[in-house]
């Protein structure tokens, strides 16, 4: 083979090797590229897969959030009176103050107690205001045309002078203890909305004398029939327990006095709570497994009730 043969045969083996070598490399290249772009690919779905559950999941919450304002706001409930509010703050004050009681409602009717009772309609409605001589605990509730009863307002006041006592009653001298007459009565025992059932009676004493001249007629701690009439206990969504009761008679020496009262007796709520947490995305939910308090009647709890009819009374 002459020279220049030989440098030719050169010259082509180098560009062919050249050539496969820069096809091999644009090959890997090309595998790379692909292997690149199917992970890249893999990765795209896999967000969007992500972002699409998410999107989803966050759609349910709204979804339950929407379902569980509307169980609070709407559907089959009524709207209820606004809170009473009372014209001074709870506290130490001096006897005689005197305390207001608004409600924003119009047409609605406020009844009040002053003995730490749980107003109801059978209370004494408010019509001016009411004068605060001793501690007291003032509950207000508001009732409208057309709507539920308001939540309670409570606000305790303390007078610092002494206690009024409790009077034996005098009865005429013909010993008859006259229809509507009011007795003072007080609790005798612990009753609470959890565990009260409607029927079971209820130990409550006479808290005064009733008094024959010199005689005493009806001694004070005499027992008086009386019987639980209504029992909750306390709810969801801050449903608060409450307690009822009516009295029946008190008997002495063979004679039964018939007596018409009772009250009422209701547990805190926590509706403010329950509102507060339904608005937080993750703690709406809970706010429906809130409590409100269960009524608890305490021993040395007073009130009044009337005589039915006029009863004579021996010595």
């Amino acid at each position: 083979m002459t020279m220049k043969a030989a440098l030719l045969v050169l010259v082509f083996g180098s560009a062919l090797a050249y050539g496969q070598d820069a096809g091999m490399m644009a090959a890997q290249q090309a595998m790379q590229a692909a292997q690149m772009a199917n992970q890249q690919a893999v990765q795209d779905a896999q967000m969007a897969n992500q972002q699409a559950m998410q999107f989803a999941q966050q759609a349910s919450q709204d979804a339950q959030q929407a379902s569980l304002n509307a169980s609070l706001y709407s559907g089959p409930s009524v709207a209820i009176a606004r809170q009473p509010a009372f014209s001074i703050k709870a506290g130490v004050m001096a006897p005689g103050t005197t305390v207001r009681i608004k409600c924003p409602t119009r047409y609605a009717v406020i009844y009040f107690t002053t003995n730490g009772w749980t107003p109801t309609p059978a209370s004494r409605i408010y019509k001016g205001p009411i004068t605060i001589n001793d501690t007291t605990q003032l509950q207000a509730i508001a009732i409208a045309p057309n709507m539920g009863r308001s939540p309670i307002a409570i606000a305790n006041f303390t007078v610092n002078s002494p206690v009024t006592p409790v009077y034996p009653l005098t009865l005429a001298a013909d010993g008859v203890l006259r229809a509507r007459t009011r007795l003072h009565l007080v609790t005798n025992s612990t009753v609470n909305s959890k565990t009260a059932e409607v029927g079971d009676s209820i130990s409550i004493l006479l808290d005064q004398d009733v008094n024959l001249g010199e005689a005493i007629v009806i001694p004070r701690g005499t027992p008086v029939d009386a019987a639980i009439t209504q029992a909750d206990s306390s709810g969801h969504m801050g449903t608060p327990g409450d307690i009822a009761f009516e009295v029946d008679s008190i008997t002495v020496g063979g004679t039964m006095v018939p007596l018409f009262g009772g009250e009422t007796l209701e547990g805190a709520n926590h509706y403010s709570k329950v509102r507060g947490l339904i608005l937080i995305p993750v703690a709406g939910a809970a706010g429906l497994l809130v409590r409100g308090e269960d009524a608890e009647i305490k021993p040395g709890m007073t009130f009044t009730v009337a005589v039915a009819e006029d009863t004579p009374l021996k010595p």
